[in-house]
């Protein structure tokens, strides 16, 4: 077989392979590009007590079914996502349990309300401590309690942490 003659043969089967590859790519892409039912349970930052479910990925404008609880104690919640496909509940009472997000055949485990406290808790106690590193390490002198700015109660897992950084700024090479 001359070189010519297989250069003519061999091309379009070269051309017609990167075609259907790149097709196939974009098909993928595609596929990629739908997104995914996610959510999480956090406690509402203005009420002791209420819990935020907060859904994302649903289709626009389909019913998203919040669950929770255990057999004994549960609750239900839905509503339509709005155009961005989210969806939010605030609930006053979620029990023990697991909280699941459904919509349009895709379900998503949020997780449980102790979880939730959890993260809240470190998240309070690691503002107070950078805020009580900062403020001691600018004075490098013990500012004692945290100054309140507002009539609010302080959460105990900043103050902790405030007073967890402040000590560590004394230690530290700063002062």
């Amino acid at each position: 077989m001359n070189r010519r003659v297989r250069l003519a043969v061999l091309t379009p089967l070269a051309v017609s392979s990167l075609a259907f590859g790149s097709v196939s790519l974009l098909a993928g892409s595609a596929q990629a590009a739908v997104p995914s039912l996610t959510c999480s349970v956090k406690q509402t930052p203005t009420s002791p007590g209420h819990y935020d479910v907060n859904v994302k990925g649903a289709q626009p404008g389909v019913e998203v079914v919040v669950e929770g609880g255990s057999a004994t104690h549960s609750f239900t919640s839905s509503g339509n996502a709005n155009d961005n496909g989210e969806f939010n509940s605030t609930s006053g009472f979620i029990p023990a349990g697991k909280v699941t997000a459904s919509s349009g055949g895709d379900k998503a485990t949020c997780g449980t309300v102790k979880e939730a406290e959890q993260q809240d808790a470190q998240a309070q106690y690691s503002k107070g401590f950078r805020k009580g590193f900062d403020d001691t390490k600018t004075t490098c002198k013990a500012v004692g309690e945290q100054k309140q700015n507002n009539l609010t109660q302080l959460d105990p897992n900043y103050e902790k942490g405030y007073n967890a950084g402040a000590k560590a700024a004394l230690e530290s090479k700063f002062c």
